[in-house]
C-alpha cells in the first residue's frame, strides 16, 4: 500500500517507451536552444563591436560571452553520453546562475520573474515529465531562497507578502500545466500506439491474402491494376482422399487437421520464393515467379512441390489419419490481379493455371506431374519420368513428366 501513490503517478505521468521518444526529442530541441545561444551572443558581439568601433566594455564582453560559453557546454552535453537529464539539469543551472546575475544589478523581484520565464519556458519546450520537472524547480527556487536568506545574494528590497503570493501562484500553475500537458501528451501517445498496433494487425491480414507491393498500392491509389507476367510456374496440391476422411473423421478435427497441414504449405512456399494465391477446400494453389520476376520460378515451383511431399510423408508417419496429396505445375505466361470490391482477393488467370488444374488432375497420388513448359525448363536440374501424350481437354494431346 505504500508504494501504492507511487506507481498510480508512474502509471499515468511515465511510460518507459514514451519517455525514451520524448528524451530523444528533448535533446535534439536543447541542440537547438544550445545553438542559438551561442548565435545570439555571437551576433550580438559582432554587431555591438561594430556599432561601438570595438568599445563593448568588460560587462557587455562576459555578459554575451556567457551565452556562447553556455551554449558551447550545452552542445557538449547534448552530443555525448551524458545522462539523459543531464542537458537539461545544466539548463535549469544556468537559469540560477543568471538569476545571481541579475538579482545584484535589477530588483529582486524583476530578477524572480526572469528566473521563472525560464523555467517554464523549458517545460513549454521540453515537455518534460512532471516527476521530474517538480522537484528540479522546487529546488532551484528553494536555493534561491536559502542564497536570501543567507545573505549570499544581498537584496535591495524587501519581498513583500504579496510578492510572494504571487510567486507560489505562479509556481502551482507551472506545475500544475506540466502534469496536466503530461498526461494529454501520453494519452495521445498510447492512443496513436494502439491506432499503430490496429493498423499493423490489419496489415498483418491482409498479408495473408494479398503481395506486400499490391497491398501497398491498393493503400496508396484505393486499387491495383492487373498485371501480365510472361514466365511464371502454377502449382496445384489437392489432398486426394478429403473426401473419404470427411465422411469418416470429425469435421472440427479433419478441419483443424487441414489447417495444420496448410500452414506448414505456408512456410514451405515463403521459403522456396513462392506465392501462395488461394485455397478452395482441399486444393492448394500457389505461383512462382510474381509479383517480383523470377527467373528461376520453375525450380523454385517444384522444389517446393517436392518440400510439400516430404512434409505430407513425415505427417502420415506420425499421424493415425494418413493423408494422401498430388501435385501438378506448369510454367507460362499468366494475369495477375485483384478480383472483388468488398473482398479483395488476389488471383491468377490464364492458361498456365488451367494446364497447371489440368496436371495435376493427371498426377497419380504422392506425385508431382509437369507440363512439358515446366519441364524445358528444370529438365538439366531433375529426373523425370516421362509419360504417355494424353488428351487433355480443350489441349489436345499433351506429353506430362513425373518427377521421380
Amino acid at each position: 500500500m505504500k508504494n501504492n501513490w507511487k506507481e498510480k503517478l508512474r502509471e499515468r505521468y511515465s511510460s518507459g517507451e514514451f519517455s525514451g521518444t520524448v528524451h530523444q526529442g528533448n535533446r535534439e530541441m536543447l541542440k537547438k536552444v544550445y545553438g542559438f545561444s551561442i548565435a545570439f551572443g555571437a551576433i550580438s558581439l559582432t554587431v555591438i563591436s561594430l556599432i561601438t568601433h570595438f568599445s563593448l566594455g568588460p560587462v557587455r564582453i562576459v555578459y554575451y560571452s556567457f551565452y556562447i560559453l553556455v551554449g558551447l557546454i550545452g552542445l557538449l552535453l547534448c552530443y555525448t553520453k551524458s545522462g539523459k537529464y543531464t542537458p537539461t539539469i545544466f539548463a535549469f543551472f544556468v537559469s540560477l546562475v543568471v538569476f545571481i546575475i541579475f538579482s545584484r544589478s535589477k530588483p529582486i523581484t524583476e530578477s524572480i520573474l526572469i528566473f521563472l520565464g525560464f523555467v517554464i519556458s523549458y517545460e513549454m519546450l521540453l515537455d518534460l515529465n512532471p516527476l521530474f520537472y517538480t522537484p528540479c524547480l522546487l529546488l532551484a527556487e528553494g536555493s534561491v531562497f536559502t542564497l536570501f536568506a543567507l545573505n549570499i545574494i544581498p537584496t535591495r528590497e524587501v519581498i513583500s507578502l504579496s510578492t510572494f503570493i504571487n510567486f507560489l501562484i505562479v509556481n502551482a500553475i507551472a506545475i500544475y500545466i506540466s502534469f496536466w500537458k503530461r498526461r494529454v501528451l501520453l494519452k495521445r501517445y498510447r492512443t496513436e500506439k494502439k491506432i499503430k498496433a490496429e493498423r499493423e494487425k490489419s496489415e498483418e491480414l491482409l498479408l495473408n491474402v494479398l503481395p506486400r507491393n499490391i497491398m501497398e498500392e491498393l493503400r496508396e491509389n484505393g486499387k491495383a491494376e492487373p498485371v501480365s507476367y510472361d514466365s511464371v510456374s502454377v502449382f496445384f496440391c489437392e489432398v486426394m482422399n478429403f473426401q473419404k476422411l470427411a465422411s469418416t473423421t470429425d469435421a472440427s478435427l479433419l478441419v483443424n487437421d487441414l489447417n495444420d497441414i496448410y500452414e506448414f504449405f505456408d512456410a514451405l512456399v515463403e521459403k522456396n520464393f513462392c506465392v501462395r494465391i488461394k485455397t478452395f477446400g482441399d486444393v492448394y494453389m500457389a505461383v512462382a515467379g510474381l509479383p517480383l520476376p523470377n527467373p528461376n520460378h520453375a525450380e523454385c515451383a517444384v522444389n517446393c512441390a517436392k518440400d510439400f511431399l516430404s512434409v505430407i510423408k513425415y505427417r502420415n508417419e506420425n499421424s493415425t489419419v494418413p493423408v494422401k496429396v498430388r501435385i501438378g505445375i506448369s510454367s507460362g505466361n499468366a494475369i495477375a490481379g485483384i478480383v472483388g470490391i468488398k473482398k479483395y482477393i488476389y488471383d491468377v488467370f490464364g492458361d498456365t493455371v488451367n494446364t497447371a488444374s489440368r496436371m495435376k488432375n493427371l498426377s497419380g497420388e504422392m506425385e508431382i506431374t509437369v507440363s512439358e513448359s515446366t519441364y524445358k525448363l528444370v529438365k538439366d536440374n531433375f529426373d523425370f519420368c516421362k509419360q504417355e501424350a494424353v488428351e487433355v481437354k480443350g489441349k489436345g494431346l499433351m506429353e506430362t513428366y513425373v518427377l521421380k
